[in-house]
This record gives structure tokens, sequence and C-alpha cells, in this order.
């Protein structure tokens, strides 16, 4: 029996597309073990958003490599560092991109045969969603419904590797989505690059897709990936109608990046602060309770101190319930990694360092007016430190220190609070 050791970076697209290669593998006799000793072959499903993440998987290449056991590389970093990959793998295998799924199943062979430096990039004719399979002693799964994006971002690397927009059907996404139901899938991640530009290319549209879902009967509930502001306008009244069902966690992400405009646009973001805060207004004025993410990058280049204090100011006004801290690095082939105006190393992590002690202290204020909320909740997972996960239905993180069983629908009540999880209770 052929076994492969797989070990995945970066984001929920990613996670997506190494439960469709295990899918994929399975369906060809190959099974997964997590023990690379024990393995066949090795795969690394790459990520190449920023630089410390991408040192960390050349490093993993190269201890892997000492193995002796074919490697093959797939993911997002072959289509943005080639050259550092190839370099770090040497004659050990394969290299694909993020499309390359369904070649997979060939070349997989080619290199258990004793085949090497196979470089394929191109992307597969055919859906790759027709692989997917969710992953085992879970009640999360991830199901991508599009990838690319319609972005020019000056700062960002994996528009070169994930490149234009493609859809999946309305009908193939319904149709793995009840299958997850069925199976006993209780979170289910509708996973993007951008949300937004779903059916862009097929003529489909975003909120057709919700209201199919929302007919699947089930105790689960749909978890919306991250969206742009500046797509989503148009249509959000109607988005946010259709996630009013119970089948929708009330969790939105919406990336600001910045709170001035004048980086906005040097950043080719599309979009003004007053947009994306009308956007949160709305959100809040349909799901008041609702968790809302954004993501904010420190030390663009070209930022001033007055536009990193536009930021603190928009966050102290808006209290976003997640802000995803990003140090500015620069990424192989983007217009900002040519800029002359780089923010100064230390100035960059000072910033970041006011940045994180703001959104600490935010997640603390929002986190204490969640006691003494009472309601239903989905125990997703075990808690790193022991008890339970748990997510009520505006996707709030709760520990339960009881002994429960995955995908069990509770009644909670939150006693306490912290600064990244609250504490709950199921007998009050």
């Amino acid at each position: 029996m052929v076994q492969f050791y797989l070990e995945t970076y970066g984001c929920a697209l990613n996670t997506a597309d190494s439960d469709i290669i295990v899918g994929r593998l399975n369906g060809l006799g190959i099974t997964q073990t997590d023990r690379p000793l024990e393995a066949d072959i090795l795969i690394i499903n790459s990520c190449g958003v920023k630089e410390p993440t991408e040192d960390r998987i050349i490093h993993r290449i190269r201890t892997l490599k000492k193995s002796g056991k074919p490697i093959i590389v797939t993911g997002c970093l072959p289509k943005i560092a080639l050259g550092r990959v190839q370099e770090a793998l040497g004659d050990a295998g394969a290299i694909l991109g993020p499309q390359s799924i369904d070649s997979l199943g060939s070349i997989i062979f080619r290199v258990l045969e004793g085949d090497r430096n196979i470089v394929l990039l191109d992307s597969d004719n055919k859906s790759k969603l027709r692989y997917f399979s969710a992953p085992p002693h879970s009640v999360i799964c991830t199901i991508p419904i599009c990838e690319g994006c319609l972005g020019e971002c000056a700062y960002c690397a994996v528009r070169f590797a994930r490149s234009r927009v493609k859809s999946y059907s309305i009908e193939e996404i319904h149709h793995i989505a009840e299958q997850c139901v069925r199976l006993g899938y209780r979170e289910i991640r509708l996973t993007s690059q951008d949300a937004s530009v779903f059916g862009h290319d097929t003529g489909e549209q975003l909120v057709d897709l919700l209201n199919l879902l929302d007919t699947i009967s089930g105790k689960h509930r749909f978890r919306l990936g991250m969206f742009n502001p500046n797509l989503v306008i148009d249509f959000l009244s109607d988005l946010l109608t259709v996630m009013k069902s119970k089948h929708f966690f009330k969790f939105f992400h919406v990336p600001l990046q910045s709170g001035s405009d004048h980086v906005l646009d040097i950043m080719k973001r599309k979009y003004s602060v007053e947009e994306w805060k009308s956007v949160i207004l709305e959100i809040r004025k349909y799901f008041p309770q609702a968790t809302i993410a954004t993501d904010i990058i420190v030390g663009f280049p070209g930022e001033t101190d007055d536009d990193f204090k536009a930021t603190i100011e928009v966050l102290e006004e808006t209290c976003p319930s997640i802000v995803n801290i990003s140090k500015y690095g620069d990424r192989p082939n983007t217009l900002a990694s040519r800029s002359h105006s780089k923010v100064d190393t230390l100035l960059k992590k000072n910033r970041s360092r006011i940045l994180s002690r703001l959104v600490s202290k935010l997640s603390v204020q929002e986190n204490k007016s969640w006691i003494g909320w009472t309601g239903p909740a989905i125990v997703t997972e075990p808690a790193p430190k022991g008890g339970y996960v748990c997510r009520n239905p505006f996707y709030k993180y709760i520990v339960i220190n009881e002994s429960l069983g995955l995908g069990d629908i509770i009644d909670v009540k939150i006693t306490n609070s912290f600064k990244t999880y609250l504490l709950g209770i199921t007998s009050f």
C-alpha cells in the first residue's frame, strides 16, 4: 500500500486544496499517514503570502529532503518564488501549481517510479472540486467556492499564483455541501480569496448560492469567507437578508488594511475608508452582535505618522471583533517591493506594538460585554488547554470545561471573558 504524508501552510483556501489532494490520492488507492517516516512520498502544500512563511517552508523542504524520500511541492509558493523552491528541492521530486491537482494523479506515480525535476505550473482544465474530501475526525470542513481575484493590490503576490477568477458552479457547491451536512459536519466554511467575486466568470451570483445552500436542512451553520467592501456594496443588502437565516454564522471578514485613504490609494485597494465603514455599519444594522474581522498592514511603503494615526482612529471608532495585524514585507515582483518610500524597520515594529495593544484593549472590552449571554452553540473542536470549543450564532469562541460531544448543539451561558475567548457553562 502506497502512503503519502501531507503538510499544509497558509489560508483556508489552501486547507481546502489539501482536502482535495487527499480525495484525489485516495481515489487512486494512495492513503494518508501523519508520520513522514512511514510515507512513500512527502507533499508540501505551500503558501507565499509572507516572507517568514516562505522561509519556514524552504527550511522544511530542506529538512524533509534529508529523509531521502521523494517530495512534491505544490500550492502558491512555486508560482511566487519558483527559483527558491527549485534550489531547496533540488532533484528530490516535483513542483506543481495550486491548480494542478488533477495532474497530481499522474505525476505522483512518475515521481514514485523515479522521475525527478518535474515542474508543472499550468492550470488543469477540469474542476478539482470533484475530488473534495472532507477531513475525518472533525465537524468542521472547508468548501472552496472560487479562487482568483479582480484586484491588483500593490503588495500581493498571491494574485500571481491564483490568477484570474475561477468560480465553481452553484450546483457543484450545493452537492458537496449536502454531502457534508449528511456526514455530520456542523461548521461549513465557504472559502475563497474574495467571496464577492464569486460568479464573475460564470454569470452566477453569490446571493443565489447562499439562498440555495440555505435550503439544506440540518443543524449546521455556514461561515462565509472574506469579501472586499468595494465589490459587495451593490448587493450587500440582499447578502445580509439571506444571512439572517439560522444556517449562517453572523461572521463577516471585511479587510480594511489601512485607515488612511492615502495609503489605500497607493496600495491600489479600490475603496475608501468611508466605503469600508459604510459596509460595517450596514452589517451591524442587520446584526448588532456580529463578529467583524478585518486586516491591517502596518508600515506600508509611504505610510506616515498621520496615516498610522488615522488607522488607530478608525479602529477605535468601529471596534472590530478581530483584527489581523501584519507588518509589511516585500513580496517578489510586486509594485510595493520596488517602492523607494520604505518605512524604517524599527518604526514599523513600534507601530505594530502600538496597534497590538489597542486591539487587545478592544478585544477585552467586547468580550466583557458577552458575560451573561445565554443561547445555543455548536461544539466544534477540542480546546487547546482542555475542554471544548463552541461557537454561538455570532461565531464567538467559547470554551466549555466539560465533557461534550463534537457536533452537539448545546445551550450555553457565558460566565467569564478573556482577551481571546469566552468561558461558558451548560448547567444554569
